[in-house]
């Protein structure tokens, strides 16, 4: 049963378990909360965020944002509920008369740059409307450092079961994501083996394409009427010409920690190869066919802090999750930026990657739009994300800095390791340095890093009926209460919305090569469903409005 705990005082909690992403250095502090309103039941949570390396670019109309979103505790419950701001009640077309836009009753105290704020909204299993979570982006043309200090966020604390008088504890979370404007682009090239192309509106599989063939590839122009070899797509399939947003890094390796401490022990025991009440420093992510030297795969989430079992008193408490190469005891060591924290995540399965997007308020990604996120409006045969026709296959490479955030490859351009070859996974941005050109950092032609290497992505394809099922809607912060499985359904109809692994496939390394694109799990006792060279990366459609505007 649940302890009752009266806590007679105002204020936040901050809790210590969650760190911060590293890849452009993006960071949430000062977290508290604010102007606490107990006529209304309301509160303000205030805090500042920070990224480098932003910007907004006039030639490809697009940018990188901030998806943010909160996380409120209640001690009593033990759970971490995903919090839903209070409707925003300005417009799009305001922010056109304002340097730092953000709709009221929210506001931003001051910002280094003039920034702009778009609130997303997600559907509930129940049919219900709420604001999940805000994208704040620089409004002016330009690259840089963006400061935006005391944001504050209003909700209304008392859907989560907090008194006028309770502890208000929340954490505040950010992801880095880069904007894909609505645009034609090419889908396939005519000599990669097993591709897509667009032949009028018909989206046809091409295997075994002969080499210099150049016809079988198309412009994508439409979001509707296609068919798949003669079988309707549904019109709400994300053919790609629509605009989208992606997230600009692989999930790595602290911010699946981070999801990670915001479930209870039974949860988590699904999402991790490990039991959470076992001992402080146990592997959290490796599975049991690759235990016997788990530090190879470059795998670094451990247990931090055991799970509670639940007593008269207490309800069950998860374990706290950290990353740490060796496992060490002393918790100083824990955590550190040398503890390879933004090395992205490998060994997610397809549920772990689906109950992630259902949380932080994302989608997963079909195989078009991971076309149009690498070629943008180009056409290149047998392409590679950054540009470059064919790309390297490196059989090893050397790692400069192992494991801390400014962890890079000593290979001088952006490259692929063939599965199974060490260093298996390197920090998101590993490729990227101050000086380099798109084809040297390893970046698509809007900006987002490592479609084609690192590690292995899911998508959703579109051969398979499963696949075809996919209904693109984000998640609303809320997975499985028992299971931690996404739980992202259209409460009207009962039809769930996001497919299970048989709908979705592999894609990376030359952008129309879909050879793995109807993968699924080899589920044996060496790998089960999680393997050292599957990651995942998450989608999420623009608040309506979204504009390339000046």
């Amino acid at each position: 049963m649940n302890r009752i705990i009266n806590i007679f005082c105002f204020g936040v909690l901050l809790l210590s378990v969650f760190g911060k992403t590293n890849a452009n250095n993006i960071q949430i502090s000062t977290v508290s909360v604010e102007g606490r309103d107990t006529a209304q039941g309301t509160a303000f949570v205030q805090f500042t965020l920070s990224w480098d390396h932003s910007w907004k670019d006039r030639l490809h109309r697009n940018w990188d944002a901030a998806w943010v979103f909160v996380k409120a505790y209640n001690p009593n419950e033990r759970l971490w509920r995903h919090v839903s701001l209070t409707p925003p009640t300005g417009s799009p077309v305001d922010k056109h008369s304002a340097n730092c836009f953000m709709a009221l009753p929210h506001s931003i105290g001051k910002a280094n740059i003039p920034v702009w704020s778009e609130f997303g909204t997600s559907v509930t299993d129940f049919g219900t409307t709420i604001c999940s979570g805000v994208f704040i982006y620089r409004k002016d043309v330009g690259n840089g450092s963006n400061l935006v200090e005391d944001i504050q966020l209003q909700f209304n604390y008392r859907d989560y079961n907090f008194t006028d008088e309770d502890l208000i504890q929340v954490a505040v979370f950010a992801i880095e994501m880069v904007y894909i404007p609505d645009r034609e682009f090419f889908i396939g090239d005519g000599t990669s083996p097993n591709a897509l192309y667009a032949q009028g509106k018909n989206l046809i599989i091409k295997t075994n394409v002969p080499n210099g063939q150049q016809a079988l590839m198309g412009k994508v122009t439409t979001e509707k009427g296609w068919t798949y070899n003669g079988t309707p797509v549904p019109d709400t399939f994300p053919k790609g010409y629509g605009a989208f947003y992606m997230m600009k890094y692989e999930i790595s390796q602290h911010a699946y920690a981070d999801f990670l401490n915001t479930l209870g022990p039974d949860q988590q025991t699904n999402r991790t190869s490990c039991n959470p009440f076992a001992a402080k420093g146990t592997v959290a992510l490796v599975a049991p066919g690759y235990t016997s030297n788990p530090l190879q795969y470059r795998n670094y989430v451990r247990i931090k802090i055991p799970a509670e079992a639940e007593t008269d008193d207490y309800a069950a408490k998860g374990a706290v999750f950290g990353h740490s190469i060796t496992g060490a005891n002393v918790d100083s060591l824990w955590d550190r930026e040398s503890n390879g924290g933004n090395i992205a995540c490998n060994f997610l399965s397809w549920d772990d990657g689906l109950a992630y997007l259902d949380w932080s308020c994302l989608r997963p990604m079909t195989e078009m739009e991971f076309e149009k996120a690498c070629r943008g409006p180009q056409f290149l045969r047998r392409g590679m994300a950054w540009g470059d026709q064919y790309g390297v296959a490196a059989n090893s490479y050397a790692i400069t800095d192992p494991g801390l955030a400014t962890e890079i490859s000593s290979y001088p351009a952006a490259c692929y390791l063939e599965t199974g070859k060490a260093p298996w996974v390197m920090r998101v941005g590993a490729f990227a340095k101050d000086s380099t050109m798109r084809n040297e950092a390893g970046a698509s032609y809007y900006g987002v890093m490592e479609l084609s290497g690192n590690l292995w992505e899911r998508c959703i394809n579109v051969s398979t009926e499963e696949g075809r099922s996919f209904i693109p809607r984000e998640g609303d912060g809320a997975v499985n209460d028992m299971t931690a499985d996404a739980e992202v359904e259209d409460m009207l109809t009962g039809t769930v919305c996001w497919p299970a692994e048989t709908g979705g496939g592999f894609r990376s390394f030359q952008v129309s090569n879909r050879t793995w694109a109807e993968a699924t799990y080899t589920n044996n006792a060496k790998e089960g469903k999680r393997t050292p060279w599957y990651g995942f990366r998450g989608c999420r459609y623009p608040p309506a409005g979204t504009t390339f505007d000046l």
